[in-house]
């Protein structure tokens, strides 16, 4: 069920956004998949297939949204626009924790290796879109 999920937000991303952004999107969740599986292998000795750590990124990415969506809304009806010092940083360490608990679901490692994992991918990621953001965006 969450590939056609997937598949759909990916049909409907496609048709809303340029080529060259959707080519990069999808190029990145590409590279992310494989940097979860490598990242996985390495860390907690699990082997997952490319199907299980695509699935992890999916509920790492879902998780995060869900994350941000109560954020929004515990934030929405209070009028708070800024948050800074403490709370930000909390609220950072909660999307984390979403982050890796989706990665835990998707592989079935321990928090731990888990949180290794995300930090290994998001590292890499934000290293490649970094490094081609003049070329796709």
């Amino acid at each position: 069920m969450h590939y056609l999920l997937f598949i759909g937000a990916c049909v409907f991303f496609a048709f809303m956004a340029p080529l060259k952004l959707t080519i990069a999107v999808c190029a990145l969740v590409l590279f992310v998949t494989v940097v979860v599986k490598i990242s996985a292998q390495v860390v907690s000795g699990v082997t997952p297939t490319l199907g299980e750590s695509f699935k992890a990124v999916f509920y790492a990415s879902l998780a995060v949204a869900l994350a941000l969506l109560g954020y929004m809304s515990f934030f929405s009806g209070t009028g708070i626009h800024h948050v800074t010092s403490a709370p930000a940083l909390v609220a950072m360490a909660g999307l984390f924790v979403a982050y890796t608990l989706g990665f835990q679901i998707g592989i079935g490692t321990s928090f731990g290796a888990s949180a290794i994992i995300a930090f290994i991918s998001t590292l890499l990621s934000g290293a490649i879109l970094w490094s081609v953001k003049g070329l796709a965006f």
